[in-house]
C-alpha cells in the first residue's frame, strides 16, 4: 500500500481513483464496509482503491480538551488499512492551517490533486472544511457536475445502535472486551514496541516484555489472556496491565507481556497484542513469593481459557481475516 501525504501525489494517476474518506480510528465494522465498497467499485472498473485519512485526529488541533482517546495510533491504523488490500492511503497532515481551509477550497484541492477521481465513499458522519461546514449535500452537488459519484455507506447496526469508534472506546475502557471485539470484527489489540524493563519478571521465573503502547484507549488495569503477533507468528500469552504495586508502584500503567512456552529476545520488536479474556483485577500482594504463586495460578487459568474451542475458533477466524500469513503457536497443556 502506497502512502502519500499530499493530494498532489495522485495528480499523475490516470486509472480511475475510488476514494474512501474518514478518520478510521480502530477500522471497525462500519469502516470496513466503507472500505469493502470502495475496493469492490475500484476492481469493477479497473481502477485504484485509496483511503484518505488524517494525522493527528482533527480535534487534537481544533479542541485538544475534547479530543477522543484513540483506539489506534497512526502506524497501527495504517497497518490495518494495509491488510484490506488498498492500493494506497492519502495521509493528510492535519494542522491549524489545514483546519482553517474553507470547504470550497478543500474541494478545489481535491479536484486539482486527484484529476482521475471517479467516486467517493463516506460514512454518515463525515464532514470537511473549516468548522465542518462541508457535508454530503455540498459534496454531492460539487461531484455531480464533474461526473464523480458520491456513495453514502449507512452505519452498521448492532443491537439497534450504530457501530462507532466512540462506542468501542467506551467498551474498551469499561473492560467489555467481548462487545469491543464484536464491533471491531476482531479482538481489541494494542500495537507497541518492546522497551527496556526492570527484569523483575525474569527473576520470578516469568520473563516479560514491556511494551510501550502508542494508542490511548486502554482496558482497565488487570491480568488478561492474550495472543501476541511477533514477526508473523502468533504466540499465546498473559499480559499484566497496571502499576505493579507489589514491586514499585509506577504512575503510568505498564503493559507487561509473558509468552507461554516460548523464550526469545523481544527487545525493540513491534508486537501486536490481542486481548482475548480478562483473568483478574490488579492487586497488591504482601511479598514477591505471594505474587509468584498468583502468577502460577494465572498461567493455569490462562491455559484453560486458551484450550476453549470457542475461543480458539474465534481467534483463528480473526487471524484468517486480518493476518492470513500468520503461523499459530499452540500452548503446551
Amino acid at each position: 500500500m502506497k502512502i502519500i501525504h499530499q493530494m498532489s501525489g495522485l495528480k499523475r494517476h490516470t486509472r480511475p481513483v475510488c476514494l474512501a474518506v474518514g478518520f478510521f480510528d480502530g477500522v471497525h465494522l462500519g469502516h470496513q464496509e466503507v472500505l469493502r465498497r470502495t475496493l469492490a467499485r475500484a476492481r469493477a472498473i479497473g481502477g485504484e482503491a485509496w483511503a484518505m485519512t488524517f494525522d493527528p485526529h482533527p480535534l487534537k488541533i481544533i479542541s485538544p480538551d475534547s479530543a477522543p482517546l484513540l483506539l489506534t495510533d497512526t502506524p497501527h491504523k495504517l497497518a490495518l488499512l494495509r491488510q484490506f488490500g488498498l492500493d494506497g492511503c492519502l495521509l493528510v497532515p492535519f494542522t491549524r492551517r489545514f483546519a482553517a481551509t474553507p470547504a470550497e477550497v478543500f474541494l478545489k484541492r481535491l479536484e486539482r490533486g486527484i484529476p482521475a477521481l471517479h467516486s467517493i465513499f463516506m460514512g454518515d458522519d463525515w464532514r470537511f472544511g473549516h468548522q465542518g461546514k462541508g457535508d454530503r449535500a455540498m459534496l454531492s452537488n460539487w461531484a455531480r457536475t464533474r461526473n464523480i459519484t458520491v456513495h453514502r455507506v449507512p452505519s452498521i447496526q448492532n443491537r439497534k445502535q450504530a457501530v462507532s469508534s466512540t462506542r468501542i472506546r467506551k467498551a474498551v475502557i469499561a473492560g467489555h472486551l467481548s462487545e469491543a471485539a464484536t464491533l471491531l470484527g476482531r479482538p481489541f489489540s494494542i500495537l507497541g514496541t518492546v522497551v527496556q524493563g526492570n527484569r523483575i519478571g525474569r527473576k520470578l521465573g516469568y520473563p516479560t516484555a514491556n511494551l510501550d503502547p502508542r494508542n490511548e484507549a486502554h482496558p482497565p488495569t488487570g491480568v488478561y489472556v492474550v495472543q501476541a503477533l511477533v514477526n508473523r507468528h502468533a504466540f499465546p500469552g498473559i499480559v499484566n496491565f497496571g502499576h505493579h504495586p507489589t514491586v514499585a508502584r509506577v504512575s503510568k500503567p505498564l503493559l507487561e507481556l509473558h509468552l507461554l512456552d516460548t523464550r526469545m529476545s523481544l527487545y525493540r520488536r513491534r508486537i501486536e497484542v490481542f486481548f482475548l479474556h480478562p483473568l483478574r483485577a490488579e492487586r497488591k500482594f504482601p511479598d514477591l513469593q505471594a505474587l509468584t504463586r498468583q502468577i502460577a495460578r494465572d498461567e493455569r487459568a490462562a491455559r484453560r481459557v486458551l484450550a476453549s474451542a470457542t475461543l480458539k475458533n474465534s481467534w483463528i477466524r480473526a487471524l484468517q481475516r486480518w493476518h492470513p500469513e500468520a503461523i499459530v503457536r499452540q500452548t503446551n497443556k
